[in-house]
């Protein structure tokens, strides 16, 4: 049987705060700017009746952290983005002229 406690983050927390952490730009998903929503995390679930956890909105924002993290980690690197961006915007410029000239 596996042992979920080990990964379960130390403090709970709330949606309110799990939507703070994410506007800050923590969680690795945005940048730090506020985010109006129209629902704000969470809604759904308290409406209905069922809030969720505490433990389990802790244990959800600490995965997306991580997940966040891996994905920095294997980002693509902003010289081969900008050789790519270059090259299209080359195709780009030849095919109008040859649209030009024609």
């Amino acid at each position: 049987m596996r042992d979920d406690r080990a990964k379960t983050p130390e403090r709970a927390e709330n949606w309110p705060q799990a939507r703070e952490r994410i506007d800050r730009g923590e969680t690795g998903d945005k940048v730090a700017v506020l985010d109006p929503a129209a629902a704000p995390l969470g809604t759904d679930a308290e409406a209905g009746g069922w809030p969720t956890a505490s433990e389990d909105i802790a244990r959800s924002t600490a995965a997306e952290a991580a997940s966040a993290a891996q994905r920095q980690t294997r980002a693509t690197p902003p010289l081969l983005f900008a050789l790519v961006v270059a090259a299209a915007l080359l195709a780009c410029i030849a095919a109008l002229a040859l649209a030009l000239a024609v």
